[in-house]
């Protein structure tokens, strides 16, 4: 009795891991006509892409790395990406750049609330060239993994730790 627990615990364990494993790594949506897309150092350096999702140059249904590509395809912006276990890691989008020694990084926010974050960190407000605010949340998904939709607006900024 008490091996057949053991082994019940062991499968149950193993395809927990697997799910999880392969749910990281599938990609997220994209659809819709238009989104926002803004990069900014939260001082000096704001750069906002409208970015029409029908005119896409690259659709691996990706999520925001499908934007992303898309854009340097069009020779519209720049990025780097390094590959992980959890999909693509940004570490330069137009004209930020990570910096490791002084504790600073990329980090995304989104107005899909699907893709909110649970844990705790401020929201980013985001006001649209019709001066209504767009509230974004912290993402809790991967850039490989967002969702893209109509409407929504992306930013991607600093996080200093």
């Amino acid at each position: 009795m008490k091996k057949s627990l053991k082994a019940a615990i062991v499968l149950i364990v193993i395809a927990s891991a697997l799910t999880a494993l392969f749910a990281c790594g599938q990609g997220g949506e994209v659809s819709g006509d238009f989104m926002t897309l803004v990069l900014t150092d939260g001082a000096e350096y704001t750069q906002t892409l409208e970015v029409d999702l029908n005119a896409m140059s690259y659709n691996e249904n990706t999520g925001l790395m499908n934007v992303l590509e898309s854009l340097r395809l069009q020779e519209k912006l720049t990025y780097a990406a390094e590959s992980s276990a959890y999909g693509a890691f940004l570490t330069a989008v137009g004209g930020l750049t990570q910096d490791e020694r002084a504790g600073r990084y990329l980090t995304v926010y989104t107005s899909v609330e699907k893709d909110k974050g649970t844990f705790e960190a401020e929201n980013h407000v985001y006001t649209d060239k019709n001066g209504a605010e767009v509230i974004c949340y912290p993402s809790g998904v991967g850039v490989s993994a967002m969702t893209i939709q109509d409407g929504c607006v992306v930013v991607i900024t600093y996080v200093t730790y």
